[in-house]
């Protein structure tokens, strides 16, 4: 075996539960003569580093739970950037990893600073003193959710109607009740003395439509997928909930959607390895954008049949940096 294919380590830091799609990420990029190895981060001060040349934070589902995370990554950070051989890069950059794992911060300057058309949406900073009702009022909406800005897999996420019927254990409907000790305004509050939530337009689309993902890899749109809510009710677009994934071609206007997204992402962050730009139509038939998954994500690499094109945006990135590190 060379020296070159000896070096050619992708390291990537897990919490104990990564993506499932791991074993054929590992599998697509050992084909390329690039070796995975999942990694706790419990145990990467103990790590050794030597011949590793990228470190990935993609696979540490669970994230919001641990309080001292985007610390734990800045220190192993720093101790990669002082690495025997030279910094170790991670995937994606530091910069963007501190923004993406807080909807609170990414999501609202590509609002404010970009221009990007977000699901109508108000923050709520730790120590707001909600009221539910009185939110609904002041925004003109008779449909909700509300969620912590760190937060995955719809953790401690609620939807509140005003009327109707309930689709699930995490949607309250009011139907002309709105004391504070509903059981909802008790969890929020509670919520927001440690952390800082935000509250969106529900919109009926994801029903009948889903959302729409756009994955980008290496900096070009790689495939599509659009992901519904489940037949026996509910209103998550997600398959742990009973919904169904399915590749899609997007149409023009999603393509151009998604794509002017990424490029404002890479604008303020740089060329990213992947990410992920999730969108949902509004009543008038525009796409807004729900979130992008740029830290921590599912690039729904199974769907997208997608495993090749991603092994092979790590292995060219780990060759191009090579070549610049013996000037070749």
């Amino acid at each position: 075996m060379s020296s070159r294919a000896r070096r050619a380590r992708v390291v990537y830091l897990s919490m104990g539960t990564p993506h499932r799609e791991y074993a054929g990420v590992a599998a697509a990029l050992a084909e390329r003569g690039v070796e995975a190895h999942l990694v706790h981060l419990d145990d990467a001060d103990g790590m050794d580093w030597d011949g590793v040349e990228l470190v990935n934070v993609r696979m540490c589902r669970g994230y919001h739970a641990d309080p001292r995370f985007l610390e734990r990554v800045t220190h192993l950070h720093d101790r990669l950037q002082n690495a025997p051989d030279g910094p170790i890069p991670m995937a994606n950059n530091l910069g963007l990893i501190r923004d993406a794992v807080d909807k609170g911060r990414y999501l609202r300057r590509l609002a404010e600073e970009d221009g990007v058309g977000l699901i109508p949406t108000r923050w709520l900073p730790r120590g707001t003193d909600l009221r539910v009702a009185d939110l609904m009022d002041e925004a003109g909406w008779d449909d909700m959710v509300i969620k912590p800005t760190v937060s995955a897999g719809s953790w401690r996420t609620i939807r509140v109607s005003r009327t109707g019927r309930s689709t699930s254990d995490s949607h309250y409907v009011m139907n002309g009740t709105e004391e504070d000790s509903a059981p909802y305004e008790e969890q929020m509050r509670a919520l927001l003395t440690t952390r800082d939530l935000f509250a969106q337009r529900f919109l009926p689309a994801v029903l009948d439509d889903g959302e729409l993902s756009l994955v980008f890899l290496g900096g070009r749109f790689s495939h599509a997928v659009r992901k519904t809510v489940g037949a026996d009710g509910g209103w998550w677009a997600h398959e742990r909930l009973g919904g169904v994934n399915f590749a899609v071609e997007p149409t023009d206007e999603e393509y151009a959607w998604g794509e002017n997204i990424y490029q404002a992402l890479e604008r303020r962050y740089g060329p990213l390895w992947f990410g992920r730009v999730d969108g949902i139509r509004d009543a008038e038939g525009c796409m807004r954008l729900l979130e992008c998954e740029l830290a921590i994500p599912r690039l729904l690499l199974p769907e997208g049949q997608a495993f090749s094109r991603y092994a092979d945006v790590i292995a060219q990135g780990l060759r191009e940096r090579s070549l610049s590190h013996t000037g070749g």
